[in-house]
């Protein structure tokens, strides 16, 4: 083993037995007391004596005196120890606690005796304390560890009482550091270390509600003083939680002044971040002693002292001490003074020592800064500065139970991370609710489930209704009251009107998620947009139709199905044109922020966390460019509905049924204006009302596009029933002005008009053999038919020079003053 190459059986010439002398500083009193380590001191040298783990002939005797953890104190007690007393000392462990051992760390190097400290101390740099080594690990080893469990449990804002003493305030700039770069909102209050209870009633301020995690960065006198007012303020679990230093003795919250039951009910469920190490109970050590051995014969001596945490770190301090010293004898026997050379005095043995001799302290420094063994309080070895090599830190919770308050290792942080020991999880350390933290609870709003499950309703029904139009269309195409309505291009608004009815599934999706509604965002644009162009422009494409039939000079011309089938595209294609814009150039990409929800108002939870609520908006009103893209689109299908007013108009003397569509199309354009202003009311007037923007953005595209299809659809296939063979397609009634004067309205018919032209056809070719031209009058006594050869061969329009001759095949055009049925003759 390690101690085994390292006893050196050396007796360097004495005839009695050489003492080497070591002194001791402990905390009697003030607010850390330590005094309770001298048992452990005791039991520590009886074992060195057992293992022999000094040479023959020496042995080991310390003095104690008491800093009562004050500066002042600590400083006359270690001066009265190296100036004052006869006996010189190879080294110092204490004193006491962390003020008390500050002062004297750093002045120790000066007699080159080194000092083993057991206690917290406050972090200094390295060229400070020299000759300090600290069995307790840094407390900079706090900071990663504390953010680490802060994280564990979503915290992201702590409240911090500090105790106006040096080691706490360091604790708190490192704290503050480390909090800031974890993003952790934090708040400290500092706090006197004699403050008692009437002072310490207005530490919570108005922080109450706005911070509910505490962390009691002091001395445990203290920290149960402020635990007896929280218990008074009613701050407990599971409203608030509390996190305190876990290296407090045992039944530290009992006391005077305040009930222990009012403070344990605060303590219960609170969390103890505990820096001092200690090894497994029955682990094997190289100290003589189980840690379950030490504390057991260490609370059987304790008689007059109080119980202290950094027993089993005063117990490896004294073999820390005397196993350097072992080593440093080996090294003074042969000569071995590497390192050192330059430092003042000679190798002497140890009970020669002086204050002045450089060179024995630096031998000693050596060899302390090489020191490893595995104690009782884990492994020991000491960093370059000093530091012990240890970066474990143990998590401890309080349990308030019938028989009192108790505590129990719940895991551990090492490299940042959490481990849970075994049978514990979050679950068992807050069965009811991981405490707030008092950050305001945001919550995102979706849609109302019953606007949902009534759209997607609407919407289901709409697509049924869509294919029942679509087969409908498809069966019947055949027919003259269909075929007059250019089924072809039907199959574009009932394409249309599905766009819109299935993405009202995605729409109205209850995600909120905030890649979700970046798409939902992209797809409600794009959807409605090709939808609303797909129907509107092919309700363009077939006014156009029959504007151009009604004003061209020669009916006979007419436009296929192809031709617009390819102004539907065109249509559809700037309106995908303009979307793509939107989407590629930055500065017109729509911006999906979360906004606050302007129809929930703000309230408390029932742990009374205060929630405001947002909504996701598809258009941001601070980006005005973003705009852009949609007002274009606006305007866009705002043109499109003036195209189709106009030709509604210009469209409306039209009198077959069938055909004419004017009205309906009027009727599309009003429904669908009021509408296209509401959605631009509630894109950009109104602020964030989620579900009424979803009730009528959503129930003004379904109604337009139900409306669509029913005007549209349900006449025709009224129509169809009336008339299943379209014969009385062109039946109507009509009049005609012609020079400015009234004709009562006439009865004829496409059919007894061309009875007409076949009773007259001999007679036309008369005339038109005989070069006569003639204008007759119908028996209707109402238009006028004028009879035109259609072709005819022959010099001046009538025939050859030899005398006329007419094409047996001539055709007749019938021309009226209103024109209307010839014109359908056309279509047909």
């Amino acid at each position: 083993s390690y101690l085994a190459s390292t006893l050196i059986l050396v007796i360097f010439g004495t005839a009695e037995p050489a003492i080497l002398h070591f002194s001791v500083i402990v905390s009697s009193s003030g607010d850390f007391n330590s005094s309770g380590s001298v048992p452990v001191i005791d039991l520590a040298l009886e074992m060195l004596r057992k293992q022999s783990v000094l040479p023959e002939g020496y042995s080991f005797a310390y003095t104690m005196q008491d800093s009562e953890c004050d500066q002042v104190e600590s400083l006359n007690a270690f001066l009265s120890e190296v100036l004052h007393s006869n006996v010189t000392k190879v080294g110092l462990i204490g004193s006491g606690c962390s003020v008390a051992t500050e002062p004297v760390g750093l002045i120790n190097d000066n007699w080159n005796i080194p000092l083993i400290s057991p206690e917290p101390l406050e972090p200094q740099p390295s060229n400070t304390r020299s000759n300090l080594f600290q069995l307790f690990p840094p407390a900079d080893n706090f900071i990663p560890a504390f953010v680490t469990l802060i994280s564990q449990f979503g915290w992201k804002r702590v409240f911090v009482i500090t105790q106006d003493e040096n080691l706490f305030i360091s604790v708190s700039r490192s704290l503050n550091q480390g909090l800031l770069k974890s993003s952790i909102v934090w708040m400290e209050n500092r706090i006197s270390r004699k403050a008692n209870l009437s002072s310490i009633q207005n530490l919570f301020g108005n922080q109450i509600d706005d911070f509910r995690i505490f962390y009691l960065n002091m001395y445990s006198n203290l920290a149960r003083n402020v635990l007896c007012e929280a218990s008074k303020r009613g701050l407990t679990y599971p409203r608030y939680a509390w996190i305190t230093n876990g290296d407090y003795i045992d039944g530290w919250w009992k006391g005077s002044g305040c009930p222990d039951d009012a403070v344990a009910n605060v303590l219960d469920r609170a969390l103890a971040i505990q820096l001092h190490p200690e090894a497994p109970l029955n682990h094997t050590t190289d100290v003589g002693l189980t840690t379950e051995q030490l504390l057991s014969e260490y609370k059987a001596n304790l008689s007059q002292y109080r119980y202290t945490y950094v027993s089993a770190l005063t117990y490896d301090a004294v073999w820390t001490l005397a196993l350097a010293l072992n080593t440093s004898m080996h090294l003074i026997m042969t000569g071995n003074e590497s390192g050192c050379e330059s430092e003042s005095g000679s190798l002497e043995a140890w009970e020669n020592f002086t204050y002045s001799n450089s060179k024995m302290g630096c031998i000693l420094k050596k060899t302390l800064q090489q020191i490893k063994f595995y104690g009782v309080s884990g492994p020991v070895e000491f960093n370059p500065d000093g530091t012990r090599v240890y970066n474990m830190v143990t998590i401890v919770q309080y349990n308030n139970g019938p028989t009192g308050v108790s505590a129990e290792n719940i895991g551990c942080i090492v490299g940042g991370n959490l481990s849970y020991s075994i049978g514990h999880n979050i679950l068992t350390v807050y069965p009811i609710i991981v405490p707030p933290d008092g950050t305001t609870i945001n919550i995102t709003n979706s849609i109302n489930i019953w606007i949902t499950a009534v759209y997607y309703l609407w919407s289901s029904i709409g697509v049924l209704v869509s294919v029942v139009f679509g087969i409908f269309n498809f069966v019947f195409r055949a027919r003259k009251v269909i075929k007059l309505t250019s089924p072809n291009l039907n199959y574009f608004i009932i394409a249309g009107a599905l766009i819109t009815f299935l993405t009202t599934y995605a729409r109205l999706y209850p995600d909120i998620t905030e890649h979700y509604v970046t798409i939902r965002c992209s797809l409600q644009s794009w959807s409605n947009s090709i939808g609303y162009s797909l129907g509107f422009g092919t309700i363009l494409a077939k006014m156009f139709r029959v504007y151009y039939i009604f004003n061209k000079p020669s009916p006979k011309k007419t436009l296929s199905d192809i031709y617009l089938m390819l102004m539907v595209l065109g249509v559809v294609g700037i309106c995908l044109i303009l979307l793509i814009i939107g989407e590629a150039v930055p500065a017109f990409r729509l911006d999906v922020p979360l906004l606050h929800d302007d129809e929930t108002s703000s309230d408390t939870n029932e742990y009374g966390v205060k929630q405001t609520y947002y909504a996701w908006q598809c258009y941001n009103s601070s980006y005005s460019l973003s705009y852009s893209s949609v007002l274009l689109m606006y305007a866009y299908l705002a043109l499109l509905q003036a195209v189709a007013l106009i030709l509604a108009i210009k469209t409306r003397k039209v009198k077959i049924r069938t055909l004419n569509d004017s009205k309906y199309v009027a009727a599309l354009i009003y429904i669908s204006s009021i509408t296209l202003a509401v959605l631009a009311l509630l894109t950009f007037a109104l602020g964030v009302y989620p579900n009424l923007t979803a009730a009528v953005y959503n129930g003004g595209l379904l109604f337009v596009t139900t409306a669509f299809l029913l005007l549209l659809f349900v006449p025709k296939m009224y129509w169809l029933y009336k008339d299943p063979n379209g014969e009385n397609v062109f039946n109507q009634n009509y009049t005609t002005t012609t020079n400015n004067e009234s004709t009562k309205p006439g009865i004829s018919t496409i059919k007894q008009l061309q009875s007409e032209v076949k009773h007259l056809q001999p007679k036309l070719k008369e005339l038109e053999c005989g070069g006569t031209h003639r204008t007759l009058i119908s028996n209707a006594g109402t238009n006028v038919v004028e009879l035109v050869p259609y072709s005819v061969t022959g010099g001046n329009g009538f025939g050859n020079s030899n005398g006329p001759s007419c094409n047996n095949e001539s055709k007749i055009e019938i021309v009226s003053s209103s024109s209307s049925e010839c014109h359908y003759l056309a279509l047909q």
